[in-house]
């Protein structure tokens, strides 16, 4: 896996896994860093990084994910979230890292949660 592929799910675990560090404002700010992300993994890395400045207990997070994903790397190099493989079957595409994020930062805002909770008429 790519370092810009790992950096990329050490902010979605960031994301998934610190909704306690993750205010409101935050919020805001994550959905519009998703709207802004661009296509190439090195340009996210690098505008992920430059966001995560600005919340100093989110980006020291991020870094340990980073740390503990290179520590897990298996044998053959292939490496998950956690250490585990990666779920997508070989030769076939997987979701970039704009979709990945985009998908995270969506699952995990106050807003699906309330539509997750709503009844349907």
């Amino acid at each position: 896996m790519s370092v810009n592929k790992k950096a990329a799910i050490a902010f979605i675990e960031v994301i998934e896994n610190q909704s306690d560090l993750i205010t409101d404002q935050i919020r805001q700010d994550l959905d519009q860093l998703s709207d802004q992300l661009p296509e190439d993994d090195e340009d996210i890395v690098e505008k992920i990084e430059n966001w995560l400045q600005s919340y100093p207990l989110l980006l020291q997070t991020y870094k340990q994910n980073l740390q503990s994903m290179d520590l897990s790397l298996t044998e053959d190099g292939d490496i998950g979230p956690g250490g585990a493989k990666s779920p997508t079957p070989p030769n076939q595409p997987s979701e970039s890292s704009k979709e990945l994020i985009q998908n995270a930062i969506k699952e995990n805002s106050p807003l699906s949660d309330d539509k997750k909770s709503q009844p349907k008429p």
